[in-house]
């Protein structure tokens, strides 16, 4: 009996690894440019939320919807942030690694980078916006939605002196609700709330 169950097991842990994540396309693009996507006049109207991280850190979340006439119109983009600039540490420095979403659903692929190719799934501004650091990946594995950052957003030795990731985006044909989310911390996971895709 316990070396059936010791084979389940194996078997089980087999199965789970040879599932495939599936990768997104990242690129960098500039505001406000990749607002011309959004709107005829590359100008938006956005409703932000913020959500407390490692004390007075925040993901900041971000909603609009494409104007009519735009490449996007009808379609709903979400941003995110995350912004550790007031977080402080003493004996170590805080960090964050990576932010996931359960249950974010289908996206939708526009030329956010410009390159005449109209394959790119998240994008980070990293010019004429906020920020320094870029989300480097993005994956899909068992229904979870992972935004990685090779080099991690670093709380400050002070407050002020923090980091911010740059806003990252992506496009959902349907509208939002408040979703919890998970990010990854030196300390380990914690949950966090943000806009997200209502998907039937």
């Amino acid at each position: 009996m316990i070396r059936f169950s010791r084979l389940l097991s194996l078997s089980v842990l087999a199965l789970v690894l040879a599932v495939p994540a599936f990768g997104y396309n990242v690129v960098n693009t500039s505001a406000p440019a990749v607002n011309c996507i959004f709107s005829t006049t590359c100008s938006v109207v956005v409703n932000d939320m913020s959500s407390p991280l490692l004390g007075s850190g925040k993901v900041q979340s971000r909603i609009f919807q494409g104007q009519p006439g735009s490449p996007a119109a009808g379609k709903w983009v979400y941003m995110y942030r995350i912004d550790l600039t007031q977080v402080a540490g003493i004996t170590s420095l805080p960090y964050v690694t990576q932010m996931a979403i359960s249950g974010w659903g289908p996206v939708r692929q526009y030329d956010y980078n410009f390159d005449s190719v109209a394959t790119d799934h998240v994008y980070n501004v990293t010019a004429g916006g906020i920020g320094t650091k870029a989300v480097t990946s993005s994956t899909v594995f068992f229904g979870w939605t992972y935004f990685s950052l090779s080099n991690p957003v670093y709380a400050g030795s002070y407050p002020g002196g923090g980091e911010s990731s740059y806003f990252f985006g992506l496009v959902s044909d349907y509208p939002p609700s408040v979703k919890n989310a998970s990010v990854d911390t030196d300390g380990g996971w914690v949950t966090v709330q943000v806009f997200a895709p209502t998907v039937p």
